[in-house]
């Protein structure tokens, strides 16, 4: 294949001219493929299938000994100086291949090269590791430890003992002197009681000073135990000042330009820097390493796409050759600095629920069952102000605070319920806490299901490098759980009725998606499955108690799909 000229730039194997290119760059986060990115592709493609790479895709072949691993590759269609059109691909993240093939652009900054910063914090990180085990878990210092903590438990229980004796001696004493008032004489008892209170003295005078030499002993054992654990704490803490720096320096290594020409550093493009650090790979996906490349190479970016090539990981939902939305926690405040300059479509996003109604289902004096339209947010998001929510605030000014009880996706359809008042709103988010509240949702699945009906449990839990994915996670993950029933199949694909038991995010839609579920995406998924004009998914029944009058109350309204 020619490179023409610059390393990296991939001509077309066959002639492209035909296909008219786009008017502007691919919005990242929410796109349809170009057909010269579909074009591009097809050829990375090509190329993966060579086993070239000493990587084990899962697919089979001659690297299956090696750990199974898919990964996204993207493409980007550019421009060279001469008018040329071409494209560049890329990785995320790792990859075993050689570096001189030229095929896949460079990282944008190799911390792991040898002799680095990184090399030697990371050895010195490892030094300070070693010692804090060898300080804290080394069995001289468990011994000494075990035995100090021992001789303080000892120490404290003898003192009790002496302070029980006291009170016990003293209560002796007022019993003999009880006695001894009714039968000596005066005198007698005078002198009785006069060596009583010398007794008291006494006794009271040997404990103070046995006291006072047990606490003595007990205070600098534990000051030597203290000291021991702030000597280790000191050099956890330096250890860790030490990291968050050398972090940051990492971080300052990766360098993003725009299609201005200006640079920024990785730790600038995130605002809560210093609380939160940036997810782990963060500035090695795909899209920055193209633009990267483009950028700094005097290309011009036309379009571009990622795909998923290989197995699926255990906890994630990747389909083989499936074309995925550049990922949100990482990715978006990096392109957001990339993309300046660049003529960019615009977040279809934004625009989608403008024209969409929201249509009344019931309203009281303290209920309103809306049917949301798949395309509107329930609540404002980052970039969209319109939603649900707003549209209904507008009618009902004063019910900001109790308005909101649940709420569905972007991509879903159906009934939402909103309150009117403070106690109807308590009253209905209790049936959804006790899970008395039922509701039933229509989903279509892009495949054709076996069973009939069961019961899906698959724990979540975010999936913080790319929100808002979600990950099946057996460990970490909140419990998941799912019923099911299929209504109809036709045309290769399944219509069927699920009860969500919990509420998690996107839970329908990973529990019919994942392998361990019903391992069929829904239709027109974006995220889990494939994108259509839709997400076929929709709540379309929903019951519980009414807040007020306490009758069952039940609303459905029928998918228009």
């Amino acid at each position: 294949m020619r490179k023409n000229g610059t390393p990296f730039f991939q001509e077309f194997s066959e002639d492209v001219s035909s296909i008219k290119m786009p008017t502007a760059f691919t919005y990242p986060f929410f796109y349809e493929p170009h057909q010269l990115t579909l074009k591009a592709a097809a050829e990375v493609q090509n190329y993966l299938s060579k086993e070239s790479i000493s990587h084990n895709f899962g697919l089979g072949g001659a690297h299956a000994h090696l750990l199974e691993q898919g990964k996204m590759f993207g493409v980007m269609v550019v421009l060279n100086n001469a008018g040329n059109m071409g494209y560049l691909a890329a990785y995320s993240g790792k990859l075993d291949e050689e570096r001189d093939t030229q095929y896949f652009v460079p990282p944008i900054c190799d911390i792991h090269a040898a002799n680095s910063f990184y090399k030697k914090g990371e050895a010195q990180l490892n030094r300070m590791s070693a010692e804090i085990v060898a300080l804290s878990e080394g069995s001289g210092y468990l011994s000494w430890r075990e035995t100090s903590v021992a001789r303080i438990s000892s120490i404290t229980e003898e003192l009790a003992a002496g302070r029980k004796r006291l009170r016990k001696n003293k209560k002796e004493r007022q019993l003999r002197r009880s006695v001894a008032e009714s039968t000596l004489t005066l005198p007698a008892f005078t002198q009785f009681c006069e060596e009583l209170a010398s007794e008291s003295i006494s006794s009271q005078v040997a404990f103070k000073h046995h006291a006072l030499s047990l606490k003595k002993e007990m205070d600098s054992l534990q000051k030597d135990l203290d000291k021991k654990a702030q000597d280790i704490a000191q050099i956890a803490m330096d250890r860790k000042a030490k990291s968050n720096l050398l972090q940051r320096e990492i971080f300052d290594q990766y360098k993003f330009i725009n299609a201005h020409g200006d640079y920024e550093a990785l730790s600038n493009l995130f605002p809560d820097f210093e609380e939160r650090k940036p997810p782990s790979g963060s500035g090695d996906c795909c899209a920055p390493k193209l633009l990267q490349f483009a950028f700094k190479n005097g290309l011009k970016p036309i379009c571009m796409g990622e795909f998923w090539w290989g197995n699926s990981p255990n906890k994630e939902i990747r389909e083989h050759g499936n074309y995925y939305q550049a990922c949100g926690s990482r990715c978006r405040p990096i392109l957001g600095h990339m993309l300046q300059g660049l003529n960019v479509e615009e977040n279809p996003l934004q625009s989608w629920g403008n024209d969409l109604s929201l249509e009344t289902v019931y309203e009281d004096d303290s209920l309103l069952i809306v049917d949301k339209p798949a395309g509107l947010l329930s609540v404002p998001g980052r970039e969209i102000e319109d939603s649900a929510f707003t549209r209904v605030l507008e009618r009902f000014p004063l019910a900001t605070n109790h308005l909101l009880v649940h709420r569905l996706d972007m991509s879903t359809s159906g009934l939402i319920i909103f309150t009117k008042t403070k106690k109807a709103n308590k009253r209905v988010q209790r049936q959804f806490i006790q899970r008395t509240l039922k509701k039933r949702y229509i989903a279509l699945l892009d495949g054709l299901l076996e069973a009939d009906e069961g019961t899906i449990d698959l724990p979540l839990t975010p999936d913080y490098y790319d929100l808002p994915r979600q990950l099946v996670c057996h460990e970490t993950g909140k419990v998941a759980t799912t019923h099911f029933k299929v209504l109809e199949r036709k045309e290769g694909r399944t219509r069927v009725a699920l009860y969500p038991v919990t509420g998690r995010t996107h839970q329908l839609r990973v529990h019919c998606a994942h392998h361990e579920g019903l391992g069929i995406p829904i239709v027109g998924d974006e995220l889990y499955g494939k994108r259509k004009e839709r997400l076929h998914l929709h709540a379309q029944y929903i019951t519980f108690e009414h807040p007020m009058t306490r009758e069952i109350v039940e609303f459905s309204v029928e998918p228009d799909f």
